[in-house]
């Protein structure tokens, strides 16, 4: 049999921007257009199944308008026979008890199969059968689709309550949220030998979380990257896999997105003069697009004043044509991380060595370093739902108790 997996699809995200911009509108139906681009490869390649490894929505409360258009999307596989195989994300999750979530909707409308573990009110988890209405498996075709979510620092205890589950002699898929990498400094991954749990006895383990197509073979980890920009800054190879079971091979297809440019330039003294020289000869090298995503990258030495108006400059590269214009300051010679990757700027190292000082949260500064690097982000784009996802990984991480949330 034949499958496709994809992951972290974020319909609903609406970037920062009025309600009368066009950045704002046409980002909002990106997301729709990279979805349905997925859904109709998965049609033409007859696949047996389409996997969603978590977030398929932005957030957990949603718009009629963006449910509306998730359900004609989700419908055209229904339309073709293909079951939708869906676990939750740290994005799309509920964090109360007993709260149903849209997931839980278009399960009982038929759309998707929501498949997730199962714990008890005393903490053991387990994944039963799917029973016609919820579950943690299903068996199509004689493979076998186990969904584990989004489980945050926990993971490991769900992997091993899995690993006794999956029988060895039977054809294993996993959905799980997560990729390999630090936890302390990426919230939501896992070590690679947590990961070694379950990886002999599944054929493939179809990963998320990470916005970047990252595999690992040595453990059959395959993360498809996010079809979609997220973040503007993000870079990195995004799209899907179709996977044949018989064969035991994985193809990778590029996903249909916003084309973004990305430019750099070195300035040395911060003069207004230097920096309009050097972004004339990037423009020259690299011109707008119409409708493009543009980000220029700007090294400035550490210590040094940049004498430039960069809303201007990002407002300009927006009357040649971008649907979006972005200057990324980068201090030093340190290359600022993205949005998952590892590397800290040098002021990201001030703050993990700050937080270090105090012997209560030594051990988690890396994680700490990152969330607030993500906090800034957030604040700077009033996503309040993500600055509460991240606050509660963070909190539950050190030992804490989960955000209540209680914002409107």
């Amino acid at each position: 049999m034949k499958f496709l997996h994809c992951s972290d699809l974020h319909l609903g995200r609406k970037p920062v921007g009025s309600i009368f911009s066009t950045y704002s509108k046409e980002r909002y139906e990106d997301y729709f257009r990279a979805f349905d681009f997925i859904v109709d490869k998965a049609v033409e390649a007859k696949v047996d199944a389409f996997l969603i490894s978590g977030d398929l929505f932005d957030r957990k409360e949603l718009s009629p308008d963006v449910l509306e258009n998730a359900e004609k999307i989700l419908k055209k596989l229904e339309d073709n026979d293909i079951p939708a195989l869906c676990i939750e994300g740290n994005h799309d999750r509920t964090v109360k008890a007993g709260e149903k979530s849209w997931l839980e909707y278009l399960s009982q409308e038929g759309l998707l199969f929501l498949l997730a573990p199962n714990v008890s009110e005393s903490g053991e988890i387990s994944y039963p059968q799917w029973d016609g209405e919820k579950g943690s498996w299903v068996e199509i075709k004689g493979v076998r689709f186990y969904g584990v979510g989004y489980q945050g620092f926990l993971f490991p205890e769900y992997l091993k309550a899995l690993a006794p589950v999956l029988e060895q002699d039977s054809q294993n898929v996993i959905l799980i949220h997560t990729s390999v990498g630090n936890p302390d400094v990426v919230t939501g991954c896992i070590e690679k030998n947590d990961i070694t749990l379950i990886s002999s006895r599944c054929d493939y383990i179809a990963g998320g979380h990470i916005h970047t197509k990252k595999i690992f073979e040595d453990v059959n980890l395959f993360v498809p990257g996010a079809p979609e920009y997220w973040d503007i800054g993000e870079s990195g190879e995004k799209g899907f896999f179709i996977y044949d079971t018989d064969k035991k091979e994985s193809v990778f297809y590029n996903s249909f997105r916003r084309k973004k440019i990305e430019s750099s330039i070195k300035i040395n003294e911060g003069s207004n003069a230097e920096f309009f020289r050097e972004f004339r000869k990037v423009l020259e090298e690299k011109p707008v697009e119409e409708g493009c995503l543009y980000v220029l990258n700007v090294r400035v030495p550490f210590g040094t004043f940049l004498d430039v108006d960069t809303l201007s400059v990002e407002r300009e590269l927006e009357n040649l044509g971008a649907l979006k214009g972005q200057i990324s300051i980068k201090l030093g010679d340190v290359v600022v991380h993205d949005e998952k990757e590892n590397e800290f700027s040098e002021i990201e190292m001030l703050e993990e060595e700050i937080i270090k000082a105090n012997p209560f949260f030594a051990s988690k500064s890396g994680e700490m370093t990152r969330a607030l690097e993500r906090l800034k982000l957030l604040h700077e784009s009033q996503d309040l739902q993500e600055a509460f996802a991240v606050l509660d990984d963070l909190f539950s991480a050190v030992g804490g108790e989960k955000v209540e949330d209680k914002h409107h």
